[in-house]
């Protein structure tokens, strides 16, 4: 599922390949296909960057032998009677 920054993203990197081939006529069709190659670019960097972001987070469990639930501990809450 595409986030809001995802599509902002894709946004800004259509109007950026845009500019770059020179604002290409709606009917040509090498503008739509750069400006799909880097979506799919966008995409898959995207996809990278979150793996990545996953094996560093293992890593750092690992070394400090933390879980993201030992690292934070739950808050303890509790209700106040009705007349307090």
């Amino acid at each position: 599922m595409s986030s809001p920054l995802d599509g902002r993203i894709r946004a800004i990197a259509r109007e950026e390949a845009l500019a770059a081939l020179g604002d290409a006529p709606a009917g040509d069709g090498a503008g739509a296909d750069r400006v799909a190659t880097l979506e799919q670019e966008v995409t898959s960097l995207h996809d990278t960057m979150l793996r990545l972001e996953q094996r560093l987070i293992a890593a750092l469990e690992k070394a400090t032998g933390q879980t993201n639930q030992e690292a934070v501990p739950a808050a303890r809450r509790t209700r106040k009677a009705a007349g307090e």
